[in-house]
């Protein structure tokens, strides 16, 4: 009954809006069906969200606090490694998800039958997200919950500082994936680019400073101005500040990480949806819906 319904969302003749919106919770049902098929892999999936933050506060007691304190992030190692670990798995769920999602569908055969509904393909690919966001959400409760209910991590927040890090937080999640977009497209034509997906998340994750202040990076100007490349950099610098230091839109530092967020949207959201419909229209054309 329930697949009856998901095949009734993908040809429902409705008012498009309407329609849209049918087709995109039929897609992330679909996804959430799958995801808790799989019941040990959620169950081995929270306890290493346990280990991980669990690791990084024996970590922090190698750190020398003061040293952390000099780069101007107070001196709970655990508190910074914390808001760049659970935001990370967002970052490459936004950069690999799709690019993953389109290749199991092309392999299974389940893109070229996919095409010939009447779902809009966007809505479809946008609802496979869904599944690594939500995975990236527990992770992300989970390691706020250890950390600061298990762990006794302390975050100088308030509701202002609390709201501007949930935009800083949305604008990285458009950021990148929009990046995730332009690699997909790329991916439905060429049929490999994992490593270069794979690279670019190592990248975004070792040079944004999700594990270490980007001060340190200062000895380094190379990596440290291709950092700044990277909209991640921006939107960890201004989250911390916002859940450390507990600063609002009023720090001219946050609002800089803001408005240079806001650029990259810009630039990157119209980039990404032109490559993956140029991706999509062009394995139409060829006939390669169904060739890996």
């Amino acid at each position: 009954m329930k697949e009856d319904k998901l095949i009734e969302a993908f040809g429902a003749d409705e008012p498009r809006l309407r329609s849209h919106v049918r087709q995109f919770f039929g897609v992330v049902w679909a996804n959430i069906k799958i995801l808790l098929a799989y019941k040990s892999w959620v169950i081995m999936d929270l306890l290493s969200t346990v280990a991980s933050v669990v690791m990084y506060y024996f970590v922090g007691l190698q750190v020398d606090p003061l040293r952390l304190a000099q780069s101007g992030w107070g001196t709970s190692y655990l508190a910074f490694s914390m808001v760049g670990v659970a935001t990370s798995h967002y970052l490459w769920s936004c950069l690999t998800r799709l690019s993953h999602s389109i290749q199991h569908e092309i392999r299974a055969g389940t893109l070229e039958t996919v095409a010939v509904t009447p779902i809009n393909i966007l809505t479809f690919f946008i609802g496979q997200t869904a599944r690594g966001y939500l995975v990236s959400l527990i992770f992300l409760v989970g390691v706020f919950v250890v950390g600061i209910i298990g762990l006794g991590a302390q975050f100088s927040a308030n509701p202002s500082s609390i709201g501007t890090a949930i935009l800083l937080f949305l604008l990285m999640l458009v950021t990148n994936q929009a990046l995730g977009l332009v690699a997909a497209g790329i991916i439905m034509v060429h049929k490999r680019g994992d490593p270069v997906a794979f690279i670019v998340a190592a990248m975004n994750e070792f040079l944004a400073g999700v594990l270490y202040p980007l001060e340190m990076l200062k000895e380094f100007p190379p990596l440290q101005a291709i950092s700044m490349a990277f909209p991640y950099t921006h939107a960890l610098d201004g989250m911390r500040r916002a859940l450390i230091l507990g600063s609002s839109l009023a720090d001219t530092a946050v609002m800089a990480d803001v408005l240079v967020l806001s650029g990259f949207s810009l630039l990157l959201v119209p980039a990404g949806l032109a490559v993956l419909d140029w991706g999509y229209r062009t394995i139409r054309m060829r006939g390669t819906t169904s060739s890996y």
